[in-house]
């Protein structure tokens, strides 16, 4: 594979025509998990370290002429950093770069990205749960974090008047 690599897609780059449209010299190889991360939102995908959990990405075989308008989308190396990982793909442990987040907190994505992401899932036969479960993540910090952090706060919040208006 002289002047290719593998990359590792686990976010918006899993949606065929957005990667067709960026890295027109490149070409779907198949699917994989990475074991051992799990997928997060910071406003954009990410993945991050967890034990026993795992991402399902899409693999590609990257042309070295795409890489500069991936790096640039990507913004590497100031947002996204490259790692090299592991994963299997037809029976064989192999190694690819996959671009990890340097910073940023748990943050929803807008509907538009995940809409791209959830696009490339349906495309590429991922299974949604972990998407979803991404999604739910990220709003459920948000939602804490708005709850519990707010700046109106009463001091004399009665719990039990919050549970009555649930029901």
């Amino acid at each position: 594979m002289k002047n290719k690599q593998l990359y590792i897609a686990y976010g918006s780059n899993i949606n065929l025509e957005q990667m067709a449209y960026r890295c027109p010299h490149s070409k779907v190889v198949g699917t994989s998990e990475i074991k051992d991360y799990e997928l997060e939102f910071r406003g954009v995908a990410t993945i991050v370290p967890q034990k026993g959990a795992s991402v399902p990405v899409l693999i590609w075989e990257l042309d070295d002429r795409d890489l500069p308008a991936l790096n640039k989308y990507e913004g590497y190396p100031r947002l996204y950093r490259q790692e090299k990982m592991s994963f299997e793909i037809g029976g064989k442990e192999v190694e690819g770069m996959a671009y990890l987040m340097n910073y940023g907190k748990l943050s929803p994505p807008s509907q538009q990205y995940y809409n791209t992401i959830l696009q490339g899932y349906r495309e590429n036969g991922l299974d949604e749960k972990y998407l979803q479960t991404a999604l739910e993540n990220s709003l459920q910090l948000e939602h804490f974090v708005n709850d519990e952090f707010d700046e109106d706060f009463d001091e004399d919040y009665d719990l039990d008047d919050d549970m009555q208006m649930k029901f």
